[in-house]
């Protein structure tokens, strides 16, 4: 479950300051996505898109929101440049 991956990505990422440094070492995408998987998380680019999508919902609106089910999504190569600007 990609999902769940993404989940525990961050929360690992929130307490561990040398694993947000490492992932924040990644130029793009792609390199991310290896980079997470290399350290055993399986998120997908649909999985971030759609965590985008969400955080940009306000908070009331999200709490009525399930967790997604991760639909394939299209390859962008704007992409990473428009995760990183949030």
């Amino acid at each position: 479950m990609s999902w769940s991956d993404l989940e525990r990505l961050v929360e690992d990422a929130e307490a561990e300051p040398g694993l947000r440094r490492a992932l924040g070492h990644c130029r793009s995408l792609p390199e991310f996505l290896l980079a997470c998987r290399r350290l055993g998380y399986l998120i997908e680019r649909s999985d971030l898109r759609i965590a985008q999508r969400l955080d940009r919902i306000p908070a009331a609106q999200a709490s009525a929101v399930p967790a997604p089910a991760t639909p394939a999504a299209p390859h962008h190569a704007g992409e990473w440049r428009a995760l990183e600007a949030g």
